[in-house]
C-alpha cells in the first residue's frame, strides 16, 4: 500500500467511474516490452486525453471528449498499467512517473506531432505536469480538470476532506472492503469496491455521486499500478521548477467542493505563468457532470483565446 505521505491507493484514486465506450479507430505505440494502445474520434487538430487515479482505464474521458469542438481529434491514451497496455508484470522496473513520461514521448513521436495538446483529468493531471515540466518545448497546451498538484502537499488534506465528506453508511462499505482480502478476496476487486464505495464523496451533489458509483465498470481500476506510481512519488516528487518554464496556454479548471483542494489548483497556477484558473461552485471533481454548461464555457472560450 501507499506510504504515510498519501492515502490508500482507494482513497488516492482521485478519478473514479469509468464507461465502455466505442472509438472508431486503435493504434499502438511499440515500447520496449509493452504495445502501448489509444484510441481515436474525429479529425482534425489531435488532442490526448488523459485518465486519472493513476490507474484507471481510458474509457469514461470519451464524456469529456465530447465538450470539444469537432474541429478537434481526440486521442484517448491507454496509459502504461491500464486497457490494454500493461506491462508483463507490475513492478517499479515496469511502473514508473519517467516511464509515463517516456510513454507521452513515444507517442508525440508516433503521431509526427511537433508539439501536444493535452487534456487530463485528476490523476493524469500529474502525467500532463510531468510531462510540460520534463519537455516544456513540446507541449502547445493544456487543460487540467480537478488535477493533482506538482508537489504531493495536497495528500496532506486530501484524506480528511474525504472523510469529511463520507456517510457512516460509505464508511461502513470501505470498511467492508478493506477486510475483504483476509476474507480470501483478491486485491484488485476488493481495491475497486473500496473506490466504489468512497465515490459519493468526491461529488456536490450526492445522488450524481452514487449514480455515478453504480455505473463503474468492473476491474476499471488497476491498483497495483496506482499503488506503483505513488510509492515512486514519494521518492521525491515537485514539478514547479520545470513548470516555471512552461510558456503555453493552460487551463485549469477546479470545482470549491473537489476534495482535492483550492489550494492545489491555486498551487499549479503560481507554478505556470502563463495559465488560467476557473472555480466552479457547487461542483466537486467531475465538473462535466455537475456543471456542464460551465464547464463547456470555460473550454470553449480558452480555446477560441488560446
Amino acid at each position: 500500500m501507499i506510504n504515510a505521505l498519501v492515502c490508500k491507493a482507494s482513497t488516492l484514486a482521485i478519478l473514479l467511474a469509468l464507461f465502455a465506450s466505442s472509438f472508431a479507430e486503435d493504434g499502438k505505440v511499440h515500447r520496449d516490452g509493452l504495445d502501448l494502445y489509444y484510441r481515436t474520434e474525429g479529425s482534425g487538430t489531435p488532442v490526448v486525453l488523459l485518465t486519472g487515479g493513476p490507474g484507471f482505464d481510458v474509457d469514461y474521458m470519451k464524456e469529456v471528449g465530447a465538450f470539444l469542438p469537432d474541429r478537434y481529434q481526440r486521442i484517448y491514451l491507454e496509459q502504461r498499467g491500464t486497457g490494454r497496455s500493461m506491462p508483463p508484470t507490475s513492478s517499479p522496473d515496469t511502473i514508473s512517473l519517467k516511464l509515463w513520461i517516456e510513454d507521452l514521448e513515444a507517442l508525440r513521436t508516433s503521431l509526427k506531432l511537433e508539439k501536444l495538446f493535452l487534456v487530463a483529468h485528476s490523476g493524469g493531471g500529474l502525467m500532463a505536469q510531468a510531462y510540460a515540466a520534463a519537455h516544456p518545448d513540446r507541449v502547445e497546451r493544456m487543460v487540467l480538470i480537478g488535477p493533482g498538484g506538482p508537489t504531493l502537499e495536497f495528500a496532506q488534506w486530501f484524506g480528511d476532506n474525504l472523510a469529511a465528506r463520507t456517510r457512516p453508511e460509505d464508511q461502513a462499505l470501505v470498511a467492508y472492503w478493506n477486510a475483504a482480502e483476509k476474507r480470501g478476496v483478491d486485491h484488485e476487486k476488493a481495491s475497486n469496491e473500496r473506490v466504489r464505495a468512497g465515490i459519493p464523496a468526491y461529488f456536490f451533489s450526492r445522488a450524481k455521486g452514487l449514480a455515478w458509483a453504480s455505473a463503474m465498470r468492473e476491474g476499471s481500476f488497476h491498483a497495483k499500478t496506482n499503488e506503483l506510481l505513488f510509492a515512486d512519488l514519494a521518492k521525491g516528487y515537485d514539478l514547479r521548477p520545470g513548470l516555471r518554464k512552461l510558456t503555453c496556454p493552460v487551463l485549469i479548471i477546479q470545482g470549491h467542493q473537489d476534495p482535492i483542494g483550492d489550494l492545489t489548483a491555486q498551487e499549479i497556477q503560481t507554478a505556470i505563468p502563463s495559465s488560467k484558473l476557473v472555480f466552479l461552485g457547487q461542483c466537486g471533481h467531475y465538473p462535466w457532470i455537475e456543471r456542464p454548461e460551465a464547464f463547456r464555457q470555460a473550454i470553449g472560450e480558452f480555446l477560441d483565446h488560446s
